[in-house]
C-alpha cells in the first residue's frame, strides 16, 4: 500500500501572517487606539512649537515609548517631563506604568 501524502498547506504571504498574529494576540484596533491617544496627548502636553518634533512610536504592555527629534527636545522629555507626560498619559486613561523617550537618529 502506497502511504497517502499530505498536501502541503498554501504559502502564506508576511501580511496574512501578520494578520493572523495581531487576531490571535488580541492586537490591532484597541493597540492603534492607545497609539492616537497617546499622541494627542503628547501633542496637547508639547504645544504647537514642540509636537511636530516628537512622536509616540509605541504603546505596549504598559510603556509608551516616545521619539524625539533633537537632543534638547530628548533631554527635556527625559528629564523633568517625563513624570508629566505618565500623569497625562494615565489621566487620559491609558494603562502606563512607564515612558521611555528615544532620540531619533539622524539618518536622513
Amino acid at each position: 500500500m502506497a502511504s497517502e501524502r499530505k498536501k502541503p498547506a498554501p504559502a502564506q504571504g508576511l501580511g496574512d501572517i501578520l494578520k493572523g498574529v495581531v487576531r490571535k494576540e488580541g492586537l490591532g484596533k484597541r493597540q492603534l487606539q492607545g497609539r492616537r491617544l497617546a499622541r494627542k496627548v503628547l501633542a496637547e502636553i508639547l504645544g504647537e512649537k514642540l509636537a511636530p518634533h516628537a512622536d509616540v512610536l509605541s504603546v505596549k504592555t504598559g510603556v509608551v515609548t516616545v521619539e524625539a527629534d533633537s537632543a534638547a527636545l530628548f533631554q527635556e522629555l527625559e528629564g523633568y517631563r517625563r513624570q508629566e507626560l505618565l500623569d497625562a498619559f494615565r489621566a487620559a486613561g491609558l494603562a502606563v506604568r512607564e515612558v521611555r523617550v528615544k532620540l531619533a537618529s539622524g539618518d536622513a
